[in-house]
């Protein structure tokens, strides 16, 4: 493994455990092995390490979604498949560090998962009407509002109120995922 891939490594697992917001270059550099001059070779600050990783897991995040996606299985099975791809993404992610996205003194970082976030809703709303037009969706919804309605609920995770309500970001993004696709229906 190289000195930058340690790097990465090493604050990708602290940053899922306590936000990144919490830990400092120097832990990093401590867990990793690494002098600060090493680090600033690859990174200008925090913020730029953690676009990095976002950026790469984001785009390993894309890939798998859209192969889902562009499956031949049913809609169903892709938006089952698609929502276990969500719930393992969360599963390491702990409430600081989600918190940690919508804090204002996180600009820049906020302003990079806001566009992948776009690109995201992009897809899955393009998924949605083709998955309509098949028969596949609910024809009487309409779409907008069900992505608006994905949106709010995004912006509401950054609410204290709601980040109480559960234990871990698996558990709330389980809970927000379920009440958009199945709304109060049980699950068949």
């Amino acid at each position: 493994m190289t000195k930058k891939e340690k790097i990465e490594s090493t604050a990708r697992e602290l940053f899922w455990k306590h936000g990144f917001k919490k830990v400092s270059i120097d832990e990093i550099c401590k867990k990793s092995h690494v002098s600060r001059k090493t680090y600033y070779t690859y990174y200008a600050n925090k913020s730029a390490l953690v676009i990095n990783i976002l950026d790469k897991l984001n785009s390993e995040m894309m890939l798998l979604y859209k192969q889902i996606i562009d499956s031949e299985k049913s809609f169903s099975q892709k938006m089952n498949e698609i929502m276990a791809l969500k719930f393992d993404l969360n599963k390491d992610f702990s409430m600081e560090f989600v918190a940690d996205f919508f804090n204002p003194d996180a600009a820049d970082i906020l302003e990079n998962f806001n566009k992948m976030v776009a690109e995201s809703m992009q897809i899955t709303k393009t998924f949605f009407v083709n998955a309509q037009q098949k028969g596949e969706m609910n024809p009487e919804l309409n779409i907008d509002y069900v992505m608006w309605m994905m949106q709010k609920q995004m912006e509401l995770c950054t609410t204290p109120e709601l980040m109480s309500m559960f234990p871990d970001a698996e558990t709330m993004s389980r809970q927000l995922s379920l009440s958009i696709v199945y709304g109060i229906m049980p699950v068949k």
